[in-house]
């Protein structure tokens, strides 16, 4: 529905709950759905933060991991950039290199909302550290 332009924003908190499968197809659809509408629905996309998160720590998966970092870049929301600092750390030091290039992209969308952050944080050094 949401790629024919139908507005389904009203789903948000249903589709925040869907964050929670183990499914990485249906985590791909989720995040998609929560990329387009967080602007919109700022105040309820503050819900996916800790899924977020789980999701960005997840031992077993670096696609997952990838893909929380990478919808987390994507959320260009002020308040809750602030709280996705720690899992772009971490996706910076991974082992596998697919997460560290993705962190490093969403390292600079983070710039883009919140250059003050990212410098205060030192995040260019853990970039020109991969460097």
């Amino acid at each position: 529905m949401m790629t024919i332009g139908k507005d389904v924003s009203s789903l948000f908190p249903h589709m925040v709950k869907c964050m929670e499968t183990n499914s990485i197809e249906l985590k791909k659809l989720v995040y998609l759905y929560i990329i387009n509408y967080a602007k919109s629905k700022a105040d309820l996309a503050i819900m996916a933060v800790n899924s977020f998160q789980k999701d960005a720590r997840e031992k077993t998966s670096p696609l997952l991991r990838a893909l929380s970092i990478r919808t987390m870049g994507c959320i260009r929301i002020d308040k809750i950039s602030s709280e996705f600092y720690d899992s772009l750390k971490n996706g910076l030091q991974d082992y596998d290199p697919y997460v560290k290039k993705t962190a490093a992209i969403a390292v600079a969308k983070l710039y883009s909302i919140s250059p003050k952050l990212v410098i205060e944080q030192e995040m260019i050094k853990l970039l020109q550290g991969l460097l």
